[in-house]
């Protein structure tokens, strides 16, 4: 299983065998696993947050725009953890900033400090200075209102501050000529133990105005904002002005130190500091000898890593982009609710199965844009698709189907009749005004009931095996009675019914697939002959692995609900890839037990087994029960009498 630290718990179990070859897949854009990363990602955000924000993918650098958390492509294993952290922080950001003094920036600032020659200059280095203290007051609204989420803070601390090369500077007294870029460095840094605040002047007063363990006293982005133009007004008179780019300042002493003193930094901080300082370092502050100087490599190292802290202050760290075409399929999967469900877990004999079991994808609901992506082209067919001539025969099938349903939807009507059953002669109840000449002579039961009787609610859950073997009129047969099974109920009052279609396919690694396409508790019967012209059959068959990703949405028989599954299927289960060996016995008892669970629940199961052998037969029957029938695919009659004879 894969490893995603603090996220082990909200993910889908990984993939990355081919399972035709054996071969380990080149890194590459698993579709549903992105999808899926978005899906945890966009809970973290907004459970954290307490708001409905979007998590999307981009197909440029990334940036918070106050309205969406944008996230990169490049999703593993190995950064999960940071990706959560830096959607968290870009998320409170939407929660807690007010990007509109940011947009007005230029004008809070004139109106502060009067206009100066290179007003760009000013603006954005003190835009700096808001981006480090406004990321410093967010993080800690988090880490006290959601401290559980700790964890993910740390990792994204980790890729963007707690480089090695960062604290080795930081304990050089590198950075240390008076300028703006040197002091964003070590402002940048407060939160390093390694910090040193005598390597500049007034470095030590720009640490007591931010004041890290009380950074919750600021309230708004308006204050901090405040504070920014302070600190840029008071480190600005030190920095000497028209100063030459190869020219140095030799570094100065700060306010009321002495030469090589340390200052009073806080190295031991408690309580709400010690919760939003990193953890790197040994909290000496810094050395007070000569700095070592740091090699021509590091130096490059050092810039590397100031860079990228740049980019994250800013909002616009790097983001790995999608194309247009995978961010729409992506969009699709996430839309069709696709989701990976590990299925047949277990140790069993005849190494015919691992420990591990396998993922079965899960379609829970079927898509115009699913099927455009071309995402599962095993099973569906898009418009340029090799097999798009199959398309104009499914729509001729799947129009026979309605019209029998509506055939089928008459005969079922009387479910929607209520029944009158009365009771007299009753000793209590109801007078019978029939009876009431009898008193006279000794009659005492002249009472009566009446009850009101009418059908129980159902559901019927119509699975369709759609492997290779079923091509032709087998699934046609098939397809055209869920039909008119969907289009009779359609017709029936309180009678729902789901369908859903069984195979595999190859996107992200060989696997079972499971296609809820209807539900009629959600969708228009108009939907059926809108998208199930693009179902067609491939692959093997699946058949209890399949079920047992399809276990949560099979609803139980209760007092007001009868529940019903009825299968299509033409032979034995089977599936192969490298994790799992699914036949014979094993898998046809692994079915067996997924029926049961089905029956435990109170729903009754029905399977057709479509012109099989006899010696097929009975192990279909053993996974399905005695009431499981051989039928013809061209004798629909025998269907439907034992489906009129279970719903009436």
């Amino acid at each position: 299983m894969s490893n995603y630290g603090n996220s082990s718990f909200w993910l889908d179990q990984d993939s990355n065998i081919d399972v035709l070859t054996g071969e380990k897949l080149k890194p590459g854009k698993d579709l549903v696993k992105l999808a899926s990363y978005q899906r945890a990602i966009g809970n973290f955000v907004n459970i954290v947050t307490g708001e409905n924000i979007p998590v999307n993918f981009t197909g440029k650098d990334s940036y918070t725009d106050g309205k969406s958390v944008v996230i990169g492509s490049d999703l593993k294993d190995s950064n999960f953890d940071s990706a959560v952290g830096l959607a968290l922080h870009e998320g409170s950001h939407i929660k807690l900033t007010d990007f509109n003094i940011l947009k007005n920036l230029s004008n809070i600032i004139e109106s502060q400090l009067g206009s100066c020659e290179d007003e760009m200059s000013r603006r954005d280095t003190i835009k700096d200075l808001i981006n480090i203290i406004e990321d410093r007051r967010i993080d800690y609204f988090i880490f006290k209102t959601s401290p559980g989420y700790k964890g993910y803070y740390h990792a994204m601390y980790d890729k963007y501050f707690n480089a090695k090369i960062i604290d080795k500077a930081l304990k050089l007294g590198e950075k240390n000529e008076n300028t703006w870029d040197d002091y964003l460095f070590h402002i940048c840094n407060f939160a390093n133990q390694n910090r040193n605040l005598t390597v500049l002047p007034q470095l030590q007063s720009v640490w007591n105005m931010i004041d890290l363990k009380n950074i919750s006293r600021l309230d708004s982005t308006a204050e901090v904002t405040d504070l920014a133009i302070q600190i840029f007004d008071l480190v600005d008179q030190t920095i000497p002005k028209q100063k030459s780019e190869d020219q140095k300042s030799e570094p100065t002493k700060g306010p009321g130190q002495t030469s090589g003193s340390p200052a009073d930094d806080g190295s031991k901080a408690e309580g709400d500091e010690a919760i939003i300082q990193t953890e790197s370092g040994n909290g000496n502050g810094g050395t007070n000898g000569s700095p070592s100087q740091l090699s021509e490599a590091q130096e490059r190292q050092l810039e590397k890593a100031i860079k990228k802290q740049g980019e994250f202050l800013s909002g616009d760290s790097k983001k790995k982009t999608l194309s247009k075409k995978d961010l729409k399929s992506v969009s699709a999967i996430a839309d069709s609710g696709v989701t990976e469900e590990n299925v047949g877990m277990g140790n069993f004999n005849n190494g015919r199965a691992g420990k591990t079991g396998t993922t079965c994808l899960l379609i829970e609901k079927l898509t115009s844009s699913l099927i455009e992506s071309g995402v599962y082209s095993d099973v569906l067919i898009s418009n340029d698709n090799y097999y798009a001539s199959r398309i104009p025969g499914h729509q001729n099938n799947i129009d026979k189907g309605l019209r029998l349903g509506a055939m089928l939807g008459r005969k079922l009507q009387i479910r929607n009749e209520e029944r009158t059953l009365k009771t007299t002669r009753l000793p209590k109840g109801k007078i019978d005004s029939r009876l009431i000449s009898s008193l006279g002579f000794g009659a005492e039961n002249i009472f009566q009931t009446m009850q009101t009787q009418k059908y129980k609610s159902a559901i019927v859950h119509l699975s369709i095996d759609a492997s290779g073997s079923m091509s032709g009129s087998r699934f046609d047969k098939s397809m055209m009675s869920a039909v008119a099974i969907a289009k009779a109920a359609s017709m029936t009052n309180n009678f729902d019914v789901q369908i859903s279609f069984r195979s595999t396919c190859h996107s992200g690694g060989f696997k079972p697939l499971a296609l809820i396409a209807y539900d009629s508790r959600y969708d228009n019967i108009s939907k059926i002959s809108k998208l199930f012209k693009f179902i067609y059959p491939g692959g093997t068959t699946p058949e209890g692995l399949c079920f047992e990703a399809l276990q949560k949405h099979l609803k139980s028989s209760a007092a007001e609900l009868d529940s019903y599954f009825i299968n299509f299927s033409d032979g034995a289960p089977y599936f192969g890839s490298k994790d799992l060996r699914y036949y014979g016995d094993y898998a046809i008892e692994h079915t067996k037990k997924e029926v049961k669970k089905m029956r435990d629940k109170g729903i009754v199961v029905m399977s057709y087994f479509i012109d099989g052998s006899k010696y097929d037969l009975n192990n279909f029957q053993r996974m399905y029960g005695k009431t499981a029938q051989n039928i013809k695919v061209n004798e629909l009659m025998p269907l439907a009498k034992s489906l009129n004879k279970m719903f009436i």
